[in-house]
């Protein structure tokens, strides 16, 4: 999977040793929290402080505005992304043309992020790539979560022998997406198990076959 290193930012302030990224990270994992229950707009330096069960003056203290914290809650929640999408390839192994293989690999990877943690996290990236929409200054860690993203689905489709892997990956890409999203929605709730995987693999063979 082919992608850009995510573009550097503006570092935060604050300590930069250990203790302080330990903290630094504390602080961006409890705004991501937030946001994933209650929405950007829950974020507030006292609101985040408190959810990392550290004194408000430590937001302050690493973060400089509300802004500052939300793009580094974002470049985070693309930075682990892309790992984590990474890692599902690796551990996939060498599939080669089994549609069933990446169906069932692609399923449980959405499973993941329909329940719990995964959820909330998964509300969270919404909510941060909406904003990151919204602000152009935002726009290169955007670029590099969906290079990475349609490197992977563009690989695939490649090895599973789609006559147009660049377009096709575009549209599993959406797909996928779509399928996420209506399984995360209160009418989605079905959508989980072998039915989930049943219309992955579904969506992989229309594409494979198509002209």
């Amino acid at each position: 999977m082919a992608a850009d290193a995510t573009p550097a930012r503006v570092q935060s302030r604050g300590r930069r040793d250990p203790r302080g990224e330990r903290r630094r990270a504390e602080l961006l994992d409890a705004a991501i929290r937030l946001i994933g229950s209650h929405g950007l707009d829950a974020v507030t330096h006292r609101a985040v402080a408190a959810a990392a069960g550290v004194s408000p003056a430590s937001t302050t203290y690493y973060f400089r505005s509300k802004d500052e914290l939300i793009d580094e809650a974002l470049h985070l929640v693309a930075d682990r992304e892309i790992a984590r999408l990474r890692q599902h390839r690796e551990a996939l192994g060498d599939p080669g043309a089994d549609v069933a293989a990446w169906a069932t690999a692609i399923a449980a990877w959405l499973e993941e992020q329909l329940d719990g943690e995964g959820r909330n996290a998964l509300l969270a990236q919404y909510h941060l790539q909406l904003e990151g929409a919204r602000r152009p200054e935002l726009a290169g860690v955007l670029r590099s979560w969906a290079m990475a993203t349609h490197g992977l689905a563009q690989e695939a489709l490649t090895l599973l022998g789609a006559p147009d892997p660049e377009a096709a990956a575009l549209l599993l890409v959406c797909g996928i997406d779509g399928l996420r999203l209506e399984a995360v929605s209160t009418a989605g709730t079905a959508l989980r198990g072998p039915a989930l995987r049943a219309l992955v693999e579904r969506l992989l063979r229309s594409l494979v076959a198509s002209a």
